[in-house]
């Protein structure tokens, strides 16, 4: 996928439910622990850069495991971590990938698919590989530190202050949002319209749970009703959003529009809030520099649609406020990849 450079002036005058690793302090979350893929003296065992990676990419995963609300005793999300050369220019590359490991049919009598970790938390239990597995992978670009060629004048920052530079990326920013897509931040609509294919359902009509409420803005109609033409036609012509009632709802009652540019992405088109309109927001296809390490209402909104218990903080762990933000930064595109799709 071709990723652009850009040069921006993100102005944001919006009111946000901000939460963070520190509004949860006591509240009981879900764990979700790293399994690091990565070989000896690579990656996230990387001599120079490997704790700094460790401390950042799990300090990014108790922020989003802070902010769920287990169904049962023990509820355990495991996320499959690596770093690969993943290449790029001096202007463009990917920082980023990641999927469910799988997606899983619960009732066996609707079209809808929910991501490993998703229906696990739906059924009450691990029916990951009979616990025994990982419900999501993450990829990052290692070669933004180690070739001066990609991004070039640019690196990875690992603090965990959340103080990247101006020509810095921050990891557990970029963590926080792929982490968004392990959990079923996803949808499975292909190039020619139609949906992925599964392992045992090959008609190509199966569709995620994040599809389930996806539809064509100047109709309402959801995109799993229309014909593959007509919902390519919609996922290509800026006129896709989201309808579910908690999104909704923390969207000021209206209609959450996602990235739907006239030329397909895969991996970013629909998976993603519409840059232009959410620019700011962790799920938005760009990364942008000064967001924050933070999931707001809108993203969690989302997430409680889909199925997700959301915590709720106790009163006074928690800020609400009005913010105005400039900055002057380099914006890249971040991607989904979608892997293994099983029953």
């Amino acid at each position: 996928m071709t990723n652009k450079l850009l040069r921006s002036f993100v102005l944001a005058g919006t009111a946000f439910l901000i939460v963070s690793a520190t509004a949860f302090q006591a509240a009981a979350g879900i764990a979700i622990q790293a399994n690091y893929l990565d070989d000896a003296g690579e990656g996230f065992y990387d001599s120079t850069y490997g704790s700094d990676r460790q401390t950042a990419f799990e300090y990014a995963l108790d922020i989003w495991g802070n902010a769920l609300q287990p169904t049962y005793a023990g509820e355990t999300i495991v996320i499959d971590a690596r770093f690969d050369s993943l290449g790029g220019s001096s202007t463009s590359a990917t920082l980023g990938a990641a999927s469910p490991n799988s997606y899983h049919n619960l009732n066996n009598t609707n079209k809808v698919m929910y991501a490993s970790a998703l229906g696990n938390h739906l059924q009450g239990l691990d029916i990951t590989n009979s616990g025994t597995g990982s419900e999501g992978q993450a990829l990052f670009n290692s070669d933004i530190d180690s070739d001066s060629s990609v991004l070039t004048g640019y690196s990875w920052y690992y603090g965990t202050d959340d103080n990247a530079g101006a020509n810095q990326f921050d990891f557990v920013s970029t963590v926080l949002h792929e982490i968004g897509h392990a959990l079923g931040f996803a949808g499975l609509i292909e190039d020619d319209g139609g949906y992925d294919d599964f392992s045992g359902q090959t008609d190509g009509t199966y569709y995620s749970q994040y599809d389930y409420f996806v539809v064509r803005t100047s109709d309402s109609t959801p995109l799993r009703n229309l014909s593959e033409d007509d919902r390519i036609e919609a996922a290509t012509s800026d006129n896709i959003s989201w309808a579910g009632a908690d999104g909704v709802a923390a969207n000021g009652g209206s209609l959450v529009k996602l990235y739907a540019p006239g030329t397909w992405e895969q991996g970013s088109s629909y998976s993603h809030l519409d840059e232009s309109t959410f620019s700011t927001e962790l799920m938005s296809p760009q990364y942008t520099i000064g967001t924050g390490h933070e999931i707001s209402s809108l993203t969690l909104g989302m997430m409680s649609d889909m199925g997700w218990s959301i915590v709720v903080p106790e009163p006074g762990t928690f800020a609400v406020w009005s913010f105005m933000i400039v900055t002057v930064g380099i914006s890249k595109r971040r991607r989904r990849t979608k892997r293994q799709h099983v029953a």
